[in-house]
């Protein structure tokens, strides 16, 4: 019977629980969207990062000589380091892009990633590894030829791999917010790949343990004089344009979703008051013909719990479908990393056990007043 009774008053109360349907759908849809889809970014990025060994700092310094990485090894701190010489060049194709070289040690600190051809090796001094979306936008191969132009000197090698490098996981021409990969890249040689038996190392790559500024401060007062400059990872360029992307997502994740699920919710309740005033008589009919006040409060509560549920459930596994769709071309366009490493829905199952609690309360509590009242009270005409 009171099934029967149930499904009638869906019908009679569709476009509310419609409604309700939508805005519960909405809330969860954008919350696990987003909420996946950030996480699962963070979760790459940092994958990457611990893959690739990104540096913790970069020493700036003319003075990378085995002296100097001794006195650096002295600070204590230090766990792991390694020279590069990083120079501004030109490639010789048209308009003259720019290619950031880095001559690397060991390639230990900052790997390059290679997507194509071979790794880097440090006795290779005939190779070059390319930025692969700089190469894609100039249609390079692993095999071609290219060369670039630096202080006068022009560098010819032939492409052994394409890939990507932690240290550019946004990068862009100076001057501009939008990536020109056909007006910029970067590229990787070892240190025999230098034109000069003579090389000035001028970067220093760090790992160490403690704080940046704790760091700071002992450099500092070890190598005062010997240095330019100290970037810890957190204010290095492509690291910080990726954490605040992360960070606004983040932002924007816990902002907009509560405002659906409130409005949820809040017609939850109006829907559910309004049928019980409507139905008093009829409640009070069912309490008269025996009908226990539990078997009356789940009537009237399980509707409502049935249809936040349902949407809760159908977005936990649409949003973050539909949200990678929507995200990933635009993200791809302004970040380079070489894999994706999805969180999954392990997380969002305790919003879909949130929404089907707050459904069951707010229902209950519009309910209860009515329910807990005699059955002669409630047949009684208002006044």
């Amino acid at each position: 019977m009171l099934e029967k009774k149930m499904f009638r008053d869906i019908k009679d109360y569709r476009m509310q629980f419609i409604s309700i349907f939508l805005m519960a759908f909405i809330g969860v849809f954008v919350f696990t969207g987003m909420y996946v889809e950030t996480n699962s970014f963070e979760t790459t990025i940092n994958d990457y990062y611990n893959e690739t060994n990104l540096a913790d700092g970069w020493i700036y310094s003319n003075y990378l000589v085995d002296d100097a990485l001794h006195q650096v090894y002295l600070l204590g701190a230090t766990t792991q380091m390694e020279r590069q010489l990083v120079v501004d060049s030109n490639a010789k194709l048209d308009n003259r892009p720019e290619v950031i070289l880095h001559f690397v040690e060991n390639n230990t600190i900052s790997k390059f990633y290679p997507l194509e051809g071979s790794e880097v090796n440090t006795d290779d001094a005939g190779g070059v590894w390319l930025d692969k979306s700089f190469a894609d936008a100039w249609n390079l191969k692993v095999g071609d030829e290219i060369s670039f132009e630096s202080n006068g000197i022009e560098i010819k090698k032939q492409i052994r791999g394409i890939g990507y490098s932690p240290e550019y996981v946004y990068d862009s021409p100076a001057g501009s917010t939008v990536p020109n990969h056909t007006a910029f890249g970067f590229a990787y040689l070892s240190h025999k790949a230098f034109p000069s038996s003579n090389i000035t190392y001028n970067v220093l790559d760090v790992k160490f343990e403690g704080t940046p500024e704790m760091y700071a401060k002992l450099l500092d007062y070890r190598f005062n004089g010997y240095y330019t400059a100290f970037v810890s990872k957190s204010n290095q360029f492509s690291v910080d344009v990726v954490a605040e992307s992360i960070a606004q997502q983040n932002a924007m994740s816990t902002v907009f979703p509560p405002i659906f699920i409130i409005l949820s919710m809040m017609m939850l309740s109006t829907t559910m008051k309004r049928i019980i005033s409507n139905q008093r008589t009829q409640i009070g009919v069912l309490k008269a013909n025996g009908f226990s006040n539990n078997a009356i409060s789940m009537h009237y509560v399980f509707p409502g719990f049935l249809f936040v549920t349902f949407s809760s459930i159908l977005a936990t596994f649409v949003g973050p479908i539909v949200f990678h769709m929507l995200a990933n071309p635009s993200r791809t366009a302004y970040f380079k990393f070489p894999y994706w490493n999805s969180i999954g829905l392990t997380n969002s199952v305790s919003l879909i056990i949130l929404m089907a609690i707050l459904s069951l309360l707010v229902s209950h509590y519009s309910i209860r007043s009515i329910v807990n009242e005699s059955s002669s009270v409630i047949l009684k005409p208002k006044v």
